[in-house]
């Protein structure tokens, strides 16, 4: 019998990639506020909420491939799963963002790297956020997609000591990576909105995919922990409020540091908790139906939010904006159009081609096995 649903999880995804919605709603690439000071104070408010939706989304996947794993699974079934599920989405969005922002520096060269998943592994931001900038957690999540049917047989027979040790150096070793990041030259390339922040240090803090490894592997060790019972009850409220006075210590460190580490522990209880209430078959507002329906389109809004967004401000709207209805207009028209897309990039797009790729993936083992 396989393990209980976490529909909770799922929901939690949707509350992920919003925060990077706004995050991106903030950021000073779409200009807001006509008011200068008032456009840079906001994005001081959200502009941390980007590196907490990426790190949330980086832990979870650790935990649900965890704890969705299989002692039958092979390496080419789990490969065809997890690659059918993001792939098409991923090109598509590709795809309708080299149309609507061609001549915006995009390269042939960082279209091809684009293609190939490998733009995370240049040092330079321009190559890492090219083409659209939200699909270099995609090059990131290929890297942990790689490696998971080969480290989850190294964990899975962990001891409760070695899960609790393994959890402990990946939060430990989350908080070194922007530290050492801050060690290397500022250099003259600085970042918009970053002073004394270079694009190398950047990329090797934020982008770098054996440097995100410590928040993927936070996740296996925290879902080893959960699924033997050796994890702590945590208290889903508290939990929640946990995340203020991290928000905080965050908003008012280095901006790497503060995009890496003081919310990763939050964000691991988090799940923990989400986790632990869908085992107990404790229902939440999180495991609702209109959440779960946000959660199962979050991958698509998180993808095309970015589009919608350069298309209203860049293109129609031509912010920033001197009045405060201008401001909620856009944001409302944004966030619905985002979410509509979303809806129907999930509805004919990526639940088609998964549906159609799979049965044809389950075909081709069959014959295979025979």
């Amino acid at each position: 019998m396989g393990r209980p649903r976490l529909d909770s999880l799922t929901g939690l995804r949707f509350l992920a990639a919003l925060a990077v919605f706004v995050c991106h709603f903030s950021s000073p690439v779409f200009p807001t506020f006509a008011d200068q000071r008032t456009g840079a104070a906001f994005n001081a408010a959200a502009g941390q909420l980007g590196g907490l939706g990426v790190g949330f989304f980086f832990v979870l996947s650790g935990f649900v491939l965890t704890w969705s794993a299989r002692s039958t699974d092979t390496t080419g079934g789990f490969y065809r799963r997890r690659f059918v599920k993001v792939l098409p989405l991923y090109y598509v969005a590709g795809a309708a963002a080299t149309v609507l922002m061609w001549g915006a520096a995009t390269r042939w060269q960082d279209l091809l790297a684009y293609a190939a998943l490998v733009h995370v592994w240049v040092p330079d931001p321009r190559v890492n956020f090219s083409v659209l900038a939200p699909g270099w957690s995609l090059a990131v999540e290929a890297v942990f997609y790689l490696l998971f049917p080969f480290v989850i047989r190294r964990f899975r027979g962990a001891s409760g000591r070695t899960a609790w040790t393994g959890l402990a150096l990946c939060l430990a070793g989350a908080f070194l990576v922007p530290v050492l990041a801050y060690t290397t030259p500022a250099g003259i390339t600085e970042l918009v909105g970053a002073p004394n922040t270079a694009g190398f240090q950047m990329w090797f803090a934020y982008v770098f995919p054996p440097g995100r490894l410590f928040d993927f592997f936070a996740g296996m060790f925290a879902a080893l922990l959960v699924t033997s019972g050796r994890f702590p009850r945590m208290s889903l409220p508290w939990v929640l409020l946990s995340f203020v006075p991290c928000y905080v210590v965050a908003s008012h460190t280095p901006l790497l540091f503060g995009w890496r580490a003081p919310l990763l522990i939050s964000c691991v209880l988090l799940i923990v908790a989400a986790a632990q209430r869908d085992v107990a078959r404790r229902p939440t507002f999180l495991s609702s139906r209109t959440m779960v329906l946000l959660g199962n389109v979050s991958f698509a809004f998180y993808l095309c939010h970015y589009l919608v967004l350069y298309a209203l401000n860049i293109k129609v709207l031509h912010g920033p904006f001197d009045s405060g209805a201008m401001v909620a207009g856009y944001l409302v028209a944004s966030l619905t159009g985002s979410l509509t897309l979303a809806w129907l990039l999930y509805r004919y797009v990526e639940v088609p081609i998964v549906r159609r790729l799979r049965a044809a993936g389950a075909t081709t083992a069959t014959h295979e096995r025979t």
